[in-house]
């Protein structure tokens, strides 16, 4: 599947997220289809809204169908499997709920549930459904809200405790410095408690977006009691300015693989997307369209925010290696890809530049590998 372009002008934020979403489900649901009987994507704020496409082609939940379907498909043609592809869709708003139901009622091939009411309410319904698809089903929460509520951490709980489920959120930075504007039970019901209210009051404005953003990804993976969990930076498309940032779970490493893949993909087109939509900007500024090919100049603000996460997920992990003497390459690995805008090749880079021994390798290794035994062990002088 393709997106298209144009059906996003003006909302370029809303393409890169779902090129996010598409990239993933486009491997991991084939990936799943090797196992699962099923596969139930579940939708927390369907909408549609500002749809441009009367097949409702640029919405999370159609992406998600057209991409389940041919991973369905794949897993009977190569595998010999029949996964069934399902999904459940929540909605609030009255009139747009009409349109996902219609949309819904002509889907003859997929289970779908829905629901026309608050994501949390229908928390215990959407429990139900999943289990609805048997021991061997997989699923994946999308939670993608306008703003910081509707999604209180111990209620999504419930969701994230489930067998075979992950889940992807839309945490929403770009107006990071109203986040400690919030009342104390607002907080209280996004992180599960106060104390990162309290902490963020006290960080420089700089700071209190890392912060919020890495305490936040803590808190959902503990919910869940997963195993591992990655941010993605999405900017915005017009200034150097961050918009909101992915927040993934997973129990497995490929899931993690998966999702980085899924960053990088979206990485690569950013810069274009970015200079169109600037340029689009100035001219509606100016009054006047610029000469064909004219982009505006290229922004060095991804290249700068991935030094940045670069140099903490480096010191953090050093920071570790040095406390410990040892540290496997596994457990580098997931911290390492934690980070937004981190790649594996960093880590490796880091590890020849830090000159550690690696005990594990083969005869004929020289650099360290997951799922191999590899532990990277500080030298002594």
């Amino acid at each position: 599947m393709k997106l298209d372009r144009a059906l996003y002008t003006g909302r370029e934020q809303t393409y890169f997220k779902h090129l996010f979403l598409m990239k993933y489900l486009e491997r991991g649901a084939i990936i799943i289809g090797r196992w699962a009987d099923a596969f139930t994507f579940v939708d927390g704020f369907s909408g549609p809204w500002q749809t441009r496409s009367e097949e409702l082609k640029d919405t999370s939940f159609a992406i998600a169908l057209q991409e389940l379907r041919q991973a369905r498909d794949v897993a009977r043609d190569k595998f010999k499997r029949d996964m069934k592809p399902r999904a459940y869709f929540i909605e609030k708003d009255g009139p747009a709920y009409a349109q996902l139901r219609k949309f819904a009622d002509e889907q003859k091939d997929v289970e779908i549930g829905t629901r026309n009411s608050e994501f949390e309410d229908a928390i215990p319904d959407i429990v139900e459904f999943v289990r609805g698809g048997g021991t061997s089903n997989f699923t994946f929460v999308f939670v993608d809200p306008k703003g910081w509520t509707g999604f209180a951490l111990k209620r999504l709980a419930a969701l994230l405790k489930l067998a075979n489920v992950e889940a992807l959120i839309n945490f929403q930075t770009g107006f990071i410095k109203r986040f400690i504007t919030l009342s104390r039970e607002e907080f209280e019901e996004l992180f599960g408690d106060t104390a990162p209210l309290d902490e963020a009051g006290r960080l420089a404005a700089e700071e209190r977006e890392d912060y919020l953003i890495f305490e936040y990804a803590k808190r959902v993976k503990a919910a869940g009691g997963f195993a591992h969990v990655c941010a993605a930076a999405v900017p915005r498309p017009d200034i150097e300015k961050s918009h909101f940032h992915l927040i993934y779970v997973t129990r497995h490493p490929k899931g993690v693989e998966v999702f980085k893949n899924a960053e990088r993909a979206c990485v690569e087109v950013m810069p274009e997307i970015r200079g169109k939509a600037k340029t689009r900007k100035r001219e509606e500024r100016t009054g006047q369209l610029e000469l064909p090919g004219t982009m505006a100049p290229a922004s060095r603000y991804i290249d700068e925010r991935r030094d940045h996460y670069r140099g903490i997920a480096q010191h953090t992990i050093r920071q570790r290696l040095m406390a410990t003497g040892r540290l496997p390459y596994d457990e580098a690995w997931a911290m390492a890809m934690s980070f937004p805008l981190v790649w594996e090749s960093d880590l490796k880079e880091w590890v020849r530049e830090w000159g550690v021994r690696i005990e594990g390798l083969g005869p004929s290794e020289r650099t360290p590998k997951r799922d191999s035994g590899h532990v990277l062990v500080v030298k002594k002088s």
